[in-house]
């Protein structure tokens, strides 16, 4: 048995990811502690691991609506934080292997300073880490507070990918950074749709748990459009109330938080942003998708188009007007293609245990510090 941490941050669809690599890891007899936001600690509870809270984290909070710079410089921070990289430096030694979510570079490079092996967690493309983030304002910023993300990443012991390698560009770029990563594939459970044939169809919308400029005005229009048609809407608000209250057709409902699980096995139709964890849930039910990016400078557009190249979805601008929306939704309800380039991609994600290959890897890294560390015979 080995002691593993795993560090992570109340950051949104990071989570699910590092926590389902936990329950693995504690299944095969391996004592999992995880590092995070106090705010974090029932969730970890309930899911029977070990907590321990970063007092260096209580700057963060996703759930609060921030503008565009403050949102940049408080990332940067999770990224560069010496006193951050310091706390997590104390509270991985003694640990035979940790997992680090590559938000936070800094804190890749504070395991790695006590000679703990540490895999990072990338849960999002490659591509958008070593490109968009790394060459953006945050890589940007984080490099004059002292810390490249993609050195501190390329030092660490491991790099775990958990998305598709067949839809992240970077896998063909073969790049030093993707050449030396594993790509385990998405951690997101779902079951083969069964729609209510006897009911309209069941459009089902998530547009973050992040708040993004704009978001109030697409919630609108786009349950605007589901008005004017003859299906069932759920706008899914992730707990983030938007700024004023939404003018809700009678074929839609509004829920403030609901496990997209209970919705995707009865849906025929998903309506998000583009973040990976909601985008791979609803394919992994073979659901086709329709994305509307909240911000540019993310994975979100990223995702859309990939999923849009291989026929299971479409990208439309956050600024589509609600007529415009529903002639999407109207097209993709009747297009036999996108539900079965859908269908196609979700039984392939059902059938990969993403979850054990990442446990598997971070299982290596433990074995190999054991050996180094055994005493001789």
């Amino acid at each position: 048995m080995s002691a593993i941490a795993i560090v992570t941050v109340d950051a949104g669809g990071n989570v699910p990811p590092a926590l389902r690599i936990a329950d693995e890891l504690a299944g095969r007899g391996h004592r999992v502690e995880v590092l995070g936001h106090r705010r974090q600690a029932a969730a970890v509870a309930r899911a029977g691991h070990g907590f321990r809270p970063l007092a260096s984290l209580d700057f963060w909070d996703s759930g609060v609506r921030r503008s565009v710079p403050a949102a940049i410089a408080e990332t940067t921070r999770l990224a560069a934080d010496r006193a951050l990289e310091d706390e997590v430096r104390r509270a991985t030694a003694g640990s035979d292997a940790a997992i680090v979510d590559c938000l936070m570079s800094s804190s890749v490079r504070g395991a790695g300073a006590v000679s703990v092996p540490t895999a990072v967690l990338f849960h999002t493309y490659l591509e958008f880490w070593q490109r968009s983030y790394r060459r953006g304002p945050v890589g940007v910023a984080a490099r004059l507070r002292g810390t490249d993300p993609l050195t501190a990443w390329s030092r660490a012991a491991g790099r775990i990918v958990t998305s598709d390698v067949a839809l992240d560009p970077a896998s063909a770029r073969r790049t030093p950074l993707a050449q030396a990563s594993e790509w385990v594939g998405p951690i997101e459970a779902g079951a083969a749709v069964e729609p209510q044939l006897a009911a309209p169809p069941l459009v089902v919308v998530s547009l973050s748990t992040t708040w993004f400029p704009g978001q109030t005005e697409a919630y609108q229009r786009i349950a605007n459009a589901l008005g004017s048609l003859p299906v069932r809407g759920v706008l899914t608000l992730g707990g983030l109330p938007p700024d004023r209250p939404l003018r809700v057709p009678r074929n839609v409902r509004v829920l403030e938080r609901v496990d997209h699980g209970e919705l995707f096995p009865r849906a025929s139709l998903l309506i998000g942003h583009g973040g990976h964890s909601t985008t791979f849930r609803a394919l992994a039910h073979g659901l086709p998708v329709i994305t509307m990016p909240m911000h540019p400078l993310l994975d979100q557009p990223l995702i859309g188009r990939s999923v849009q190249r291989v026929g299971a979805g479409i990208v439309l601008p956050k600024s589509a007007p609600s007529e415009r929306i529903a002639r999407v939704v109207t097209a993709m309800l009747a297009d036999d293609g996108a539900r079965a380039g859908a269908a196609r991609l979700g039984r392939r994600l059902r059938e990969a245990d993403a979850a054990g290959a990442a446990a598997d890897a971070v299982e290596r890294l433990a074995h190999e510090r054991l050996r180094r560390t055994a005493p001789p015979r």
